[in-house]
């Protein structure tokens, strides 16, 4: 005959005493089964494990990427010069550029215009001066605050040259408004509204009007090289 426990009344064999890890112990497959279910420690021990699986997986893809950088490294590099370093020699490097395009009847409609005058001053001057010659600005990327400027290279070259977009706005305002100022005749109603004018935007750029007049020029200046 098979020895039953005596606490079994269906008859089915005892397993024993089953013990879990925090100490619980009971000869009830199905009490046992019900306090697995519910115990903490063994709850604690599943999420270690599963964090452990979780960690060595992310070792492994890290291995797997540092593999894939290693190839990557030793592939040939095919480098796309886009900055365009050298520039022609007829081009004139920034702040030397050539105003014999520019009539001064061209200069006194341009003073008649005050607010427009400095920045519709500098789009005649760089571009529509013959051969591209004053074509020395140029953003290369839109997104960042960056223009670029002939400069001088080595010897007789020349070269592009990144600087930051208000620097450049800036210098172009200074020199630009102070070849108009100096065309500009005081005697006269048209040059005196643009000395006016002038002096307003000069206040603005000292902190008058929270800089508002000075930033709306130096915007307008941008948008002939956007």
């Amino acid at each position: 005959m098979v020895e039953m426990s005596l606490g079994n009344k269906r008859g089915r064999p005892s397993k024993g005493i089953q013990e879990c890890e925090c100490g619980y112990a009971t000869e009830h497959t199905s009490n046992f089964k019900k306090h697995r279910s519910t115990c903490s420690m063994v709850k604690e021990d599943n999420m270690l494990a599963a964090k452990d699986e979780i960690i060595a997986t992310l070792k492994e893809q890290i291995v797997e990427l540092q593999k894939q950088m290693f190839e990557l490294a030793k592939a040939p590099r095919t480098v796309n010069n886009t900055n365009n370093i050298r520039v022609d020699s007829t081009v004139n490097v920034f702040g030397k550029e050539s105003t014999e395009h520019i009539s001064p009847e061209q200069i006194q409609k341009l003073l008649a215009d005050p607010a427009n005058a400095v920045p519709q001053y500098i789009k005649l001057k760089h571009k529509r001066a013959p051969e591209g010659v004053n074509k020395n600005i140029r953003v290369p990327n839109k997104k960042r605050a960056i223009m670029q400027v002939v400069v001088p290279g080595e010897g007789e070259e020349k070269e592009w040259e990144s600087k930051a977009r208000g620097e450049i706005l800036e210098q172009l305002y200074d020199d630009n408004s102070g070849d108009l100022e100096m065309e500009a005749n005081e005697d006269t109603l048209t040059g005196l509204n643009f000395l006016n004018h002038q002096e307003k935007i000069k206040a603005s750029a000292g902190g008058e009007d929270g800089g508002k007049l000075y930033k709306d020029q130096l915007d307008r200046i941008h948008c002939v090289f956007s």
